[in-house]
């Protein structure tokens, strides 16, 4: 299995040969940055995607926050942000990426290159 990162604008592969730092995204869990208001999602430095049914898990994290996408379905799926502040590339089913949040807070929007009608939001604080 190769595992794939997207950071600061370049896309990093690694073999099972060579150790690679989103080769076990499993481990990889929400760590919170700030306490929250009451009511808010907590922000988080890292967290994962994870893509399911043909769908994305929402997520909040912190600008510049690594975040992990998971494929658990069976066909293949990209998280492409529409205005181009980040993209994965084809996650293959039972993979797993990383690419590096936008440093600008906002909420933006992202969609599978293979299913376009596969959309989600991933909001920056």
């Amino acid at each position: 299995m190769t595992a794939a990162s997207f950071t600061a604008g370049a896309l990093l592969f690694a073999d099972d040969s060579q150790p690679a730092a989103t080769a076990n995204v499993a481990t990889v869990a929400a760590n919170a940055a700030t306490p929250a208001a009451a009511g808010a999602p907590t922000a988080a430095a890292s967290a994962v995607i994870t893509i399911a049914d043909f769908g994305f898990s929402p997520l909040t994290v912190t600008a510049g926050a690594t975040v992990t996408v998971t494929n658990n379905d069976g066909a293949p799926h990209t998280v492409t942000a529409v205005g181009g502040e980040f993209a994965t590339g084809l996650i293959d089913p039972g993979a797993a990426v990383a690419f590096v949040a936008p440093t600008q807070p906002g909420t933006y929007t992202y969609f599978c290159d293979v299913h376009p009608t596969m959309q989600g939001t991933l909001v920056v604080v």
